[in-house]
């Protein structure tokens, strides 16, 4: 009797351990498991100037000031910024946000008459949160991308994601020839959203 009941736990341990999905039938049939799922958030993404605001910003600038035409030395100009979510609350585990940078007129530095423009680079470093598809913590943009993204998870108790934002220029665009006095400016864009995919990456640590 006990090798009968022996032998029907493994027969039982053996079924309950065999994939069921993808497997061909006597009769040539098949079948697969259709998985249904959903995510609920319950509150919106901010982007704020300080770790504890609560308030969202429209923009935010990075002036390089004023330079003399010909300066030897490169100008760098940088900023942080803070995702959260509206309520003031945590992320939850694993939460996927996709963040997004993105500029216009070849990431260019333009006149305004567009006579005249400068290169740049724009890169934001993303901390408090690991990259999920790409291992980079950072998006950057230059003259020949002009979009860069990246979806990056977060950890419990993740209260607020920073983004250093940092313009560079070099020393020879302040020795171009034809560079032309006035003032020069480019618009870019942050954008963060919530992945379709949150459960993408378990069990990630966060950057630093």
């Amino acid at each position: 009797m006990k090798k009968v009941l022996l032998g029907l736990l493994a027969l039982s341990a053996t079924l309950m351990a065999a994939p069921s999905t993808g497997n061909i039938g006597a009769n040539g049939e098949n079948h697969i498991d259709i998985n249904t799922k959903a995510f609920i958030v319950n509150s919106g993404l901010i982007i704020t100037e300080r770790p504890e605001g609560g308030e969202a910003i429209r923009s935010i600038e990075l002036d390089h000031g004023t330079i003399m035409k010909g300066s030897t030395s490169p100008s760098e100009v940088a900023r942080p910024i803070y995702i959260k979510r509206a309520n003031d609350e945590p992320f939850p585990n694993n939460t996927m946000l996709d963040i997004t940078l993105t500029s216009s007129n070849n990431n260019l530095i333009n006149l305004h008459s567009r006579t005249s423009a400068l290169t740049h680079s724009l890169t934001a470093k993303v901390y408090n949160a690991s990259p999920a598809h790409f291992s980079k913590d950072s998006l950057s943009l230059s003259q020949s991308n002009i979009n860069d993204t990246n979806i990056f998870s977060t950890n419990t108790d993740t209260k607020h994601i920073q983004v250093d934002l940092k313009s560079e220029i070099t020393a020879s665009e302040f020795e171009k020839t034809d560079l032309v006095e006035g003032a020069y400016s480019n618009t870019s864009t942050l954008s963060v959203r919530f992945s379709k995919n949150p459960a993408l990456v378990i069990g990630k640590s966060t950057s630093k």
